[in-house]
């Protein structure tokens, strides 16, 4: 009877391994495809004027070395809006020095209490924009070109009122920067996919461009003032249609980030971004929580056989298969996605993306309630 009920759990235990390998070979092959194939021919939509929204808190240092990048945009009506939030270093003076050198900056202070959170900070300027086209951005962010403006505006047109970006963190030395560099890949992999699927559930505010209405339309924040994040994701996940979205891959059109240098920094920060991951819609919910669980079921339980001598041939090479097809993948993929000296080391940071799930898994079940800013 014990021998029976072992051959059992054992078949069990391989089919499900055998079903989340499936699953995850299915879902690599379709995002590489939908990412990595030509883009269909659309008519680009006739320039409108725009207007690029920064909210900066303390950020004097930043905002001197990258705001000029965004300021020098080759785009023929536009403004660049800062907005204050009650800062104290010389962020300022820095904008103050800009203005006079560049008539398309404005500077906006902040009309909240420094408590509030970015969200006030951001509505604010959204409704003092002198522009309907809105493009978000972080003080810590590079354009790659002089083009970014341009090349996201033309994406929008009659039918497109959201416009989904990406932003790449810049490449620093060290394990930590790999992995930040390589997660952001995957969280941007993620979310233009299923954009181009047309279940698009998230955008960056690194990198947003949508239409006031939409905003208005919604009611704003409105729904999530008490958290930290969600000012990007968030809000796309509520107005973003499969007719309404498209996306914008262009290498011209990225803005490069800093990345946090410190383990500490990183988790705080994303504890912050994962606390918004229980509001997002049931279906993605669902589908995002089958990836993350077909990936950890993939690897624990081809782990578990082989220790078990469960099908240990067989679990054995659907590890390898899947480690094939993800060493293939990595060279288009990476290269799409600006982080193409990782492509190498793509399996093993595919790995410890496992110990992230399982180490944020509370973060974003039972997040803490945290500053606003």
């Amino acid at each position: 009877m014990r021998f029976a009920t072992f051959i059992a759990m054992s078949q069990l235990v391989f089919t499900i391994l055998l079903s989340a390998t499936a699953v995850q070979i299915g879902w690599w092959l379709v995002a590489a495809w939908l990412l990595c194939r030509k883009e269909r021919a659309r008519e680009d939509a006739p320039p409108r004027p725009v207007s690029v929204i920064i909210c900066a808190r303390n950020e004097a240092p930043r905002l001197r070395e990258r705001l000029p990048a965004i300021l020098r945009q080759q785009y023929s009506d536009f403004e660049v809006l800062v907005v204050d939030h009650h800062s104290t270093d010389d962020t300022a003076a820095v904008l103050a020095g800009l203005a006079g050198e560049y008539p398309q900056l404005r500077i906006l202070q902040a009309k909240t209490e420094a408590t509030a959170g970015k969200k006030e900070a951001l509505t604010q300027g959204i409704a003092a924009a002198r522009h309907d086209l809105l493009l978000l951005t972080d003080a810590d962010c590079r354009p790659a070109s002089p083009f970014w403006l341009q090349r996201m505006a033309a994406k929008a047109g009659q039918r497109t009122q959201l416009v989904l970006g990406y932003g790449p963190y810049e490449k620093r030395p060290g394990l930590l920067n790999a992995f930040v560099r390589f997660e952001a890949a995957y969280t941007a992999l993620q979310y233009l996919a299923f954009a181009l699927a047309g279940l698009p559930y998230m955008g960056v505010g690194r990198n947003l461009l949508y239409d006031r209405s939409l905003f208005r339309q919604t009611g704003g924040f409105a729904g999530h003032t008490e958290l930290a994040s969600g000012d990007d994701d968030l809000f796309v996940n509520a107005v973003a249609t499969g007719s309404n979205t498209r996306i914008c891959l262009q290498p011209e059109a990225f803005t490069w980030s800093e990345p946090k240098t410190t383990w500490r920094e990183y988790v705080r920060q994303k504890r912050r971004h994962l606390s918004t991951a229980v509001r997002y819609r049931f279906v993605h919910q669902l589908a995002l929580s089958m990836l993350a669980g077909s990936q950890m079921l993939h690897y624990g339980l081809a782990a578990f056989c082989l220790l078990a001598g469960i099908h240990p041939g067989a679990a054995c090479s659907l590890l390898l298969l899947r480690w094939g097809l993800l060493t293939g993948l990595a060279f288009p993929l990476t290269r799409r996605l600006a982080v193409a000296d990782l492509r190498f080391f793509f399996p093993l940071l595919d790995l410890g993306l496992c110990g992230y799930y399982l180490y944020f898994l509370p973060a974003a079940f039972f997040p803490k309630k945290r500053p606003l800013w």
